[in-house]
Order: C-alpha cells, then sequence, then structure tokens
C-alpha cells in the first residue's frame, strides 16, 4: 500500500505539471515573450518541491517529471504538428526536473542565503543549458532559434527571464510554505483514482487543445 501511494502521488503530480503545461502553458505563449517565459518555471518548481515534500523522495522528481514528459509527448501523436514543438519543450522539462533534483534539497535549508540561491540558480541554469541545447541542435538541424540569434535575446532569456523567474519562484514557495492547509496536504494520501482522471484529463487536453 505504500507504494501504491507512492505512485498515485508521483502519477498525481506528474499529471498536474502536465495538465498546467497544456493548459496555463498553452495560454502563456499568447502573452510577450518575457512575461510568460517568466511564470511557468515557477509553477514548475512549486510543483516538483512539494511532491517532493509529500513523497519524502528525492528521486521521485524524476518520475514526477517523466510523467509530465510523457503527456507532453503524446502531441508527437499529431502528424499536423511539428516535431520541433513538442521535443523542444520536453527538452526543457527534462533539464528543469534534472536541475531541481539536483539541488532541492537546499530548499529546505535554514540559511536564507542559500535557500535563495539555489532557486535563483536553477531558473537560470536550465535555461543556460537550453541555450547549449538550442546551439547543438543548430549544428545538427541548421535551425537557428531565435535565442541564440544575437547576444541580446540569449542573454533576456537565460538571465532577465531568469532572474524574474526566480523571484516569482521564491515569492510563490516563500508565500505558501507557512499555509496549513498545504502542508496537510502534503500529508495526505491521494487516491488513485483521482490521480488516473488527473492524468486522463491532461492527456486529452494536451491533446485537443490544437
Amino acid at each position: 500500500m505504500k507504494n501504491l501511494d507512492k505512485i498515485s502521488k508521483i502519477v498525481f503530480f506528474g499529471a498536474v505539471w502536465g495538465l498546467i503545461e497544456a493548459t496555463i502553458g498553452y495560454a502563456l505563449h499568447l502573452l510577450p515573450a518575457l512575461i510568460a517565459g517568466s511564470i511557468m518555471f515557477p509553477i514548475v518548481m512549486f510543483i516538483l518541491y512539494h511532491a517532493y515534500k509529500s513523497i519524502g523522495s528525492r528521486k521521485a522528481i524524476f518520475f514526477v517529471g517523466l510523467v509530465a514528459i510523457l503527456i507532453k509527448g503524446t502531441n508527437l501523436f499529431l502528424p499536423f504538428l511539428f516535431p520541433a514543438k513538442t521535443i523542444n519543450p520536453m527538452i526543457a522539462m527534462a533539464i528543469q526536473t534534472l536541475l531541481v533534483f539536483a539541488v532541492i534539497p537546499l530548499f529546505d535549508s535554514k540559511k536564507l542565503s542559500v535557500k535563495i540561491t539555489s532557486i535563483v540558480f536553477v531558473s537560470i541554469a536550465w535555461r543556460l543549458v537550453m541555450i547549449g541545447y538550442y546551439g547543438v541542435n543548430y549544428l545538427v538541424t541548421d535551425f537557428l532559434d531565435f535565442r541564440i540569434r544575437a547576444f541580446e535575446p540569449a542573454w533576456s532569456f537565460v538571465v532577465t527571464e531568469g532572474l524574474i523567474s526566480g523571484a516569482f519562484a521564491l515569492g510563490l514557495i516563500f508565500a505558501t510554505n507557512p499555509l496549513k492547509a498545504l502542508a496537510k496536504f502534503d500529508r495526505n494520501k491521494i487516491n488513485p483514482i483521482i490521480s488516473t482522471a488527473v492524468l486522463v484529463v491532461a492527456i486529452v487536453l494536451t491533446l485537443v487543445k490544437f
């Protein structure tokens, strides 16, 4: 039963991430890039942080990310959608998952400076790794992403959006940590039926939003 509870929570948090990607993430594309690029990652960090708190396992973050990535990957079955529009976000999600996994114990550090630095570091670092990915992708496919066409868009994506996004993430985590209801939710079990339902809804919305 303990393993079933962990699996249920992994599916739930991964499905919530996938659901948000298919709804809020999709809607953010309609906003200016600076705003859109700064909002989504704090939500992702919040989900992964509370998955870690709820499941009590650092490695569970890998599986939460995997669930979300697989949900996003269902878009590859849509023949009219250019594959890069699905693959690039999947790469970004994988990088975010790995970097949050690497530093997440520091999020609970008693030293405020360590907590702030670790969160802002992840916000900037995943973007820097993505710039590297776009560079490799250009060498392989000859597709030049707009973020690496000049110094200014690369700087804006990595540093400006990274700092703004990090500030949002800090605000979100610090503002919600004292909430008793959230702490109680982290301790509660999640019914597998609920997890499965959220998973199905996330997949459906990922496929039909186009």
